[in-house]
């Protein structure tokens, strides 16, 4: 491993967060008597969710992949400072609910990475990953899973990178294309 590069673990800055889960846990847990809002998708979310699917079959070689009974839809994330959240309810039902102004106001690219990063805890069962790759001096998030989700800057260069770490959880390409290998 070159000397340039550093994995450092940091808590997650939940001021910052735009997702709506705790550090440590897996998803935001409704109370037991509450019942999953949704049971379809909103139409809008379809190619984002395509996109992931494609991605998935192509990182996990499993061509039956799908997201299978998640809805995705815009609604309240019951927290002004997240803009998507994965609900988990008792039934182990779930389902994505995104800030709509928000993503009426997102490019297309920090879309793909806030509902992919969704994806990843409704449908992956991934938690957050804050750990950091520091290269040339620069901090890069080491995960798509991080808690403050990935700029469309970072993720449109080292989008490889992070679509093998969410679905594989390897890190190895994206810090090859950081150039830390």
């Amino acid at each position: 491993m070159s000397k340039s590069l550093l994995l450092i673990l940091t808590l997650a800055i939940t001021t910052l967060s735009s997702c709506g889960l705790p550090f440590g846990a897996d998803f935001v847990k409704k109370k037991s008597q509450a019942v999953r809002v949704n049971n379809t998708t909103n139409p809008v979310f379809s190619a984002y969710i395509s996109s992931f699917e494609q991605a998935a079959k192509s990182e996990t070689g499993d061509p039956q992949f799908s997201i299978g009974d998640i809805p995705v839809n815009f609604g309240d994330t019951e927290d002004p400072d997240y803009q998507g959240v994965c609900f988990s309810y008792q039934n182990g039902q779930h389902e994505i609910i995104i800030r709509e102004s928000w993503w009426n106001s997102a490019s297309d690219t920090y879309r793909e990475s806030l509902l992919f990063h969704e994806l990843g805890h409704c449908r992956l069962g991934r938690e957050h990953d804050d750990s950091k790759i520091v290269t040339n001096g620069q901090n890069y998030k080491a995960s798509m899973m991080s808690s403050v989700i990935v700029s469309p800057g970072e993720y449109n260069q080292f989008k490889m990178g992070y679509l093998k770490e969410l679905f594989t959880q390897s890190k190895v390409q994206l810090m090859q294309l950081l150039g830390t290998n």
